[in-house]
């Protein structure tokens, strides 16, 4: 067992809560900092039924991406979903910690992940947000076309379906990433002349400015550019305590699916 304030603290080792935006909300949510921590249970989103898994399995802890309270409360009328889960997590004394901006900006974060996983070399910084980095440049071991770096994509993220734009033929061998929606960034992508830029979450006018540019982009989803850090989160606080077991939520909080 670990006090949850120590785990919290291990949480900030790898992605100081002082690095989140300005907008963001990072933190314990809800719980108590002096609690013994048994169990703790990781997921992208704290839903409803992440909740329930929770108690089913007797986890004493979440520990989300994205923010399990966002923006303000105005009241805590039972009715709404946001309440529920926050009188059901209080109710069966589950704490809820959430890391956002703060670990996709942090070494060992998202974007790392991301990175990683796509075995990309030569790391670059990408682009600038509220005066920090953000995403990542890379280079692929030698070029290929963009369709065959696309199949590559789709089977490390284990995605059956992506969202291209750019012609199948041309050779990639620079890549920009951003993990979860970085649409914004693309004009940084084409400055820093790369060939293909992976993100989530593409509107079609960026999509446009894009290929007039001859960038190659990949949007693999939100969900998908991000999921892939919990098993890294869980491995994480494993290795640091020893007698916490940390598990993955096995809810798939994906609410767009392509039929």
């Amino acid at each position: 067992m670990a006090e949850c304030g120590k785990i919290i603290e291990k949480m900030n080792e790898l992605a100081p809560e002082s690095l989140a935006f300005g907008w963001d909300n990072v933190g314990l949510m809800v719980g108590d900092r002096k609690k013994e921590i048994k169990k703790i249970l990781f997921a992208l989103d704290c839903y409803e039924e992440v909740i329930d898994e929770a108690i089913q399995h007797n986890a004493d802890m979440i520990v989300t991406h994205h923010p399990f309270i966002f923006g303000k409360i105005k009241n805590l009328d039972y009715d709404l979903p946001l309440t529920k889960k926050i009188v059901k997590a209080i109710k069966n004394d589950i704490a809820v910690y959430s890391a956002h901006t703060n670990l996709d900006i942090a070494k060992g974060g998202t974007n790392s992940v991301l990175f990683e996983r796509l075995s990309l070399q030569r790391e670059e910084p990408f682009a600038i947000s509220e005066g920090s980095e953000i995403g990542k440049v890379g280079f692929l071991k030698e070029e290929v076309t963009f369709k065959d770096f696309i199949d590559f994509v789709k089977k490390e993220l284990k995605a059956e379906y992506v969202t291209v734009n750019g012609e199948m033929n041309k050779k990639i061998y620079k890549i920009a990433l951003c993990t979860g929606s970085g649409g914004e960034f693309i004009s940084e992508a084409i400055n820093k002349g790369c060939d293909c830029y992976i993100t989530g979450d593409i509107k079609y006018h960026d999509a446009q400015k894009a290929f007039e540019n001859g960038l190659c982009l990949i949007d693999a989803t939100h969900y998908l550019t991000e999921v892939i850090v919990l098993d890294c989160l869980c491995e994480y606080i494993r290795k640091s305590f020893s007698d916490v077991e940390c598990v993955i939520s096995r809810f798939n909080g994906q609410t767009l699916h392509i039929m």
